[in-house]
């Protein structure tokens, strides 16, 4: 996957290449929940106009001063890519991931790296004054390598949670010159989100498998923002007690909670009706009642300014009578 787009990948060639596929989706969803919390500012550091120099606190909690408004933004991760778009400053993104694939305009920027690293020569040859980073391997020490490599300023953004993506809309607003639309976008997201959670509320919560990999069989736990989704769309995720964000389960496990839900990761290109061949799993609530969905993990493991699409899926599918379904 590619940053939590499958978080940030793409979900081409799944059937011809799965194990190098799931690999990078791995890496992906990893990132998307890397060790650092989405930073946060001091609102008098800035102003409301977006002026410089501007000083804002990255996730691995550096402060950054930014002396002047980029120009030329490499981005590493798809939902900050989407986020640049998002605000409004798309025609400054000069590099991106391989696995962006959204909006469609970016597939044509020239690629500085894929999730497990930066193309410094590529991001020098693109004269990127804002290197915008999202690994699951980031440090402090890295970031600060980075801008001795590239010469540019590193902002490192690593949200792990649905609450600090909406927060990462208005850091990334103040860092490239836009702080009104960044205030605006994260004010949008979390209204997005808070209506779905309102529209749950009160309701039975049924319990939920998501299935990121079959083989082995791979879900989402704590630390995932496909857990918080569950949570937030008035679900219970079964694998929640692994207390892991993604771990491996097993079918025997699976059977003996079955779910009223079944959720498959689109990434991994696996219909309803190849889930229920597999041996035991006829024997699934979930399969004999129809309970079966397949949701769009680009939206739900971005930490971008989609996933409140991603989360309504996830909602809409296992209430679907509170969304007049």
């Amino acid at each position: 996957m590619g940053e939590a787009t499958f978080p940030e990948r793409s979900p081409r060639s799944v059937r011809r290449v799965p194990a190098a596929l799931f690999s990078l989706i791995l890496l992906a969803l990893l990132a998307a929940c890397g060790p650092g919390a989405v930073g946060t500012q001091d609102r008098q550091e800035t102003t409301a106009s977006g002026g410089y120099p501007v000083t804002v606190t990255d996730s691995v909690g550096r402060r950054v001063t930014i002396e002047s408004e980029p120009q030329r933004i490499a981005s590493m991760a798809p939902s900050l890519t989407e986020t640049v778009f998002a605000l409004g400053e798309g025609e400054k993104v000069v590099g991106v991931t391989t696995a962006d694939d959204y909006p469609p305009e970016v597939r044509e920027l020239p690629e500085i790296g894929d999730f497990q690293q930066v193309n410094v020569e590529k991001v020098i040859e693109l004269d990127a004054d804002l290197l915008l980073v999202s690994f699951e391997y980031s440090t402090r020490e890295r970031a600060e390598e980075l801008e001795e490599e590239t010469g540019a300023d590193v902002l490192v953004v690593n949200p792990k949670s649905l609450k600090e993506v909406a927060g990462s809309m208005e850091l990334v607003g103040r860092a490239i010159g836009v702080p009104g639309r960044g205030e605006r976008l994260r004010e949008r997201l979390e209204g997005e989100l808070g209506e779905i959670s309102e529209a749950v509320e009160g309701r039975p919560r049924p319990t939920v498998f998501y299935e990121l990999w079959h083989d082995p069989l791979q879900t989402v736990g704590p630390g995932s923002f496909i857990h918080d989704a569950i949570v937030l769309a008035g679900g219970r995720n079964i694998a929640a007690s692994t207390g892991k964000a993604y771990p491996t389960y097993s079918v025997e496990t699976l059977i003996r909670k079955d779910p009223d839900y079944y959720l498959l990761g689109s990434a991994a290109g696996v219909s309803p009706e190849e889930l229920e061949e597999r041996p035991g799993y006829s024997a699934l609530s979930a399969v004999r009642k129809g309970r079966v969905a397949v949701v769009n993990d680009d939206l739900v493991t971005r930490p971008g300014p989609r996933i409140a699409k991603g989360v309504r899926q996830i909602a809409e599918a296992i209430h679907p009578e509170a969304f007049g379904r």
